[in-house]
């Protein structure tokens, strides 16, 4: 199966606890379930998953919110400017980490486009052992 690898490292990484994401084992297609989901969005969800065995699907674990500030933790060596990269280290043990963290990283574009990539190299890694845990093998 083709696996949607910038669907499968949005779902892994997604820290809001708000929506699951279900894995179709047969298909390699992700439904997302949120709470907030609107009425007509319910209704395209239930025909989506209308033929789906229940054994054929398997919820993708997300990364916890630790994990994401690990992410985070890893990524600030990387950075090559000294001033930056200082910053960073120093608004990690305060409050509203996540929050500074993208207020600094995305005013520098090479900076915000380094840690994309860095964040999506890790995301993508996680999946990979994910879908090798659950026996899933990409064609």
């Amino acid at each position: 199966m083709k696996i949607n690898w910038e669907a499968l490292c949005e779902a892994v990484g997604d820290y809001s606890q708000s929506r699951i994401y279900i894995f179709n084992k047969k298909t390699g297609e992700i439904i997302i379930v949120s709470e907030y989901m609107s009425d007509s969005s319910k209704r395209d969800l239930r025909t989506q998953v209308a033929g789906i065995k229940p054994e054929n699907c398997v919820v993708i674990p997300t990364m916890s919110s630790r994990d994401g500030f690990k992410l985070m933790e890893e990524f600030v060596p990387f950075v090559k400017d000294d001033k930056v990269k200082a910053i960073l280290a120093e608004i990690l043990p305060q409050t509203a980490p996540f929050k500074r963290f993208k207020e600094i990283v995305f005013k520098n574009p090479e900076i915000r486009k380094q840690w994309q990539n860095y964040r999506e190299e890790r995301l993508t890694e996680y999946a990979k052992k994910w879908l090798v845990k659950e026996g899933i093998k990409e064609e």
